[in-house]
């Protein structure tokens, strides 16, 4: 279920504690968008995925915290398309040094079984982003995303390891 809430009287500082007090109460995701209300003003949008589970907390604790007289429910279906999830050993070579880390890619696929996309996890990039750093590399987060999703493509059909040299 996705709940749908305008407000037009918080400041932004008040964000960050709204996402997390709802997440720990049993969202499964939130989004806020910036938006123009009837009367002009600068205010937010707020759609927050929950299960009917935990439906009444936190609609409870948004209207709390975000004085809403009212909240819109929204039913949805969401469309789960197969996927596989394979670690991969990520080698960082440079003239000097290489350096391992095992990332986990998420294949996903069509109804034919062919990939049709990829993604590194996210957890697994920020923890070989920072093995780099603490070597004296630097390389931005998004950057090193990039390469690995680029080097999987690439080693789709050949099953291998990944290799990332730096001259």
């Amino acid at each position: 279920m996705l709940l749908m809430i305008t407000v037009d009287d918080i400041p932004a500082e008040g964000l960050p504690h709204v996402i997390e007090r709802t997440l720990e109460r049993g969202a499964k995701n939130i989004y806020v968008l910036n938006g123009i209300t009837k009367k002009g003003r600068f205010g937010y949008i707020f759609f927050v995925e929950v299960d009917k589970n935990h439906l009444e907390e936190v609609s409870a604790l948004l209207a709390l915290n975000l004085g809403t007289l009212g909240i819109k429910t929204i039913e949805t279906n969401h469309i789960q398309l197969p996927f596989e999830i394979h670690s991969r050993t990520v080698t960082f070579e440079t003239v000097n040094e290489e350096f391992e880390s095992e990332i986990r890619i998420k294949y996903i696929k069509n109804n034919d079984d062919q990939i049709i996309s990829l993604k590194a996890e996210y957890e697994d990039i920020k923890r070989m982003t920072m093995l780099l750093e603490s070597k004296g590399i630097k390389i931005a987060l998004a950057k090193l995303k990039t390469i690995v999703e680029a080097e999987a493509y690439q080693k789709i059909l050949q099953k291998k390891d990944i290799v990332i040299k730096v001259n």
